[in-house]
């Protein structure tokens, strides 16, 4: 098969991985919006009660915020995954790199929670959109995020900080690494993939080790068209 076919067979299966995703939060956010307003019917039900009339009234006006606020959060998460399989619709458009990030973030906690390991994100105010490849810098992302969960023993923190650097408005994505860390016992394959990644973005990637042991990561992406700092 010719690179150009197999570059577009990757493009049509990550747009219709992102058809199916998008169809899935459109229903489960649906649903959410019926039980959120079933919830609230019920509620209104109890307050029109007269005082004692049921024995289970003051327990119903309990578990009903508790509901709420579940739906709430399943509606928030919902949101996050709509915007990360809406990312397969075009190989290349503007976009917000914190948002990205954010909605990768979101699909990773509950892995996080798992380890016991903190994620933590911060992000610079205003920054530029850029134009690139946001689903392809979701998949750099996660394949440095996820063999940093896989490796932590548990109570470690994953600092991932955003700025613009201001010489050529490329943007910076800084991992931190700190906590106690199993030694893999070989190369993990998704860093395997991050050269090929890189060099789709037009990405540099660097890496250090302070003394403390604490490991930074750092990942500068540019609008398309602008030249990588250094080499990959």
């Amino acid at each position: 098969m010719e690179p150009q076919n197999g570059e577009r067979f990757r493009e049509l299966q990550l747009a219709y991985l992102g058809k199916l995703m998008a169809g899935l939060s459109h229903d489960f956010k649906n649903h959410l919006a019926i039980i959120r307003e079933s919830s609230g019917l019920i509620e209104d039900l109890l307050s029109l009660e007269e005082s004692a009339q049921s024995p289970y009234s003051e327990r119903f006006k309990k578990i009903l915020p508790v509901i709420t606020e579940r739906i709430s959060q399943a509606a928030e998460m919902c949101r996050f995954f709509s915007g990360f399989a809406h990312r397969m619709d075009h190989p290349r458009s503007s976009f917000s790199v914190p948002e990205v990030l954010q909605e990768e973030l979101s699909l990773l906690l509950r892995f996080a929670r798992q380890k016991q390991v903190e994620l933590r994100s911060s992000y610079e105010k205003d920054l530029t959109p850029i134009y690139n490849d946001p689903s392809l810098l979701q998949f750099a992302f996660f394949c440095i995020i996820w063999p940093a969960l896989e490796s932590f023993s548990k109570d470690g923190r994953i600092s991932i900080t955003v700025k613009k650097l201001q010489q050529d408005g490329s943007i910076a994505i800084v991992v931190k690494l700190e906590g106690s860390r199993v030694k893999a016992a070989e190369v993990s394959p998704w860093h395997e993939l991050l050269p090929e990644i890189l060099h789709k973005l037009e990405a540099d990637l660097s890496q250090t080790v302070s003394e403390e042991g604490a490991e930074e990561i750092v990942m500068i992406i540019f609008s398309l068209g602008n030249s990588a700092l250094g080499n990959i």
